[in-house]
């Protein structure tokens, strides 16, 4: 069983969803070394360990963290820190979408992966999602339990029903879920990566979710270096 946190980032044209996955059995060992990170964090630069991490607002210099102004710079160290973190928990995966046109199509291809993914690992998913998408997103996975058809370039059709992934998708709090704070990063950090600006560049976020390495399913899409789905 998996654990499956999505949040996406948005910057037209681009999209990009992220889905940090947690084995069920490893998901209190995961939660602590976030926790533990954010306890440092606190002692080193004195971030409330409840603060919510919003990757837009975090990088741009937004919003305030703790008693002390934390710089673009220092943030930046941060952004790349929990990239690090995840690269290195045993177990943790992470899927990703990135897309310039036929943005419904995003979620929908997450999934298809994580269904066929699940497959491949003889496990089963629930996802959690940040809210705002709830009627949307729930609806979609309704329908794709059902049906879910796949064109294949030859002309042929194979059907992928989401049977490895349980229940409707539950929502959550960003501000309530250090996970799904952790998929928001991913997220943008492949936005900023797909998509550079000079005023991040110049701090290396557009370098932060290369850091990934050890942990993107690269089966998702193998014609990518890093496995992003497109």
């Amino acid at each position: 069983m998996h654990l499956i946190y999505i949040d996406d980032s948005y910057e037209r044209p681009y999209i990009t969803f992220s889905a940090v996955a947690v084995p069920a059995t490893q998901w209190l060992t995961t939660f602590r070394a976030i926790r533990d990170w954010r306890r440092r964090l606190k002692e080193t630069d004195g971030i409330f360990v409840q603060k919510e991490f919003h990757a837009t607002e975090f990088i741009g210099g937004r919003g305030r963290l703790g008693p002390k102004i934390i710089t673009k710079y220092r943030r930046s160290q941060i952004f790349r820190n929990a990239f690090q973190l995840l690269n290195s928990l045993d177990g943790v995966r992470v899927f990703n979408v990135c897309r310039t046109s036929q943005h419904d199509w995003a979620f929908e291809r997450l999934l298809t992966r994580i269904e066929r993914t699940m497959r491949a690992w003889d496990s089963h998913a629930l996802l959690v999602c940040d809210e705002g998408k709830e009627l949307e997103y729930t609806r979609l996975a309704r329908r794709m339990s059902v049906f879910n058809p796949i064109y294949r370039s030859d002309g042929s059709i194979d059907h992928v029903p989401l049977d490895r992934i349980l229940e409707d998708p539950f929502f959550k709090e960003s501000h309530r879920s250090y996970f799904v704070q952790m998929a928001d990063f991913c997220a943008y950090g492949l936005l900023r990566r797909e998509k550079p600006l000079a005023s991040k560049n110049a701090y290396d976020v557009h370098k932060a979710f290369d850091l990934l390495d050890n942990v993107v399913v690269r089966a998702a899409n193998p014609s990518d270096p890093m496995g992003v789905i497109r």
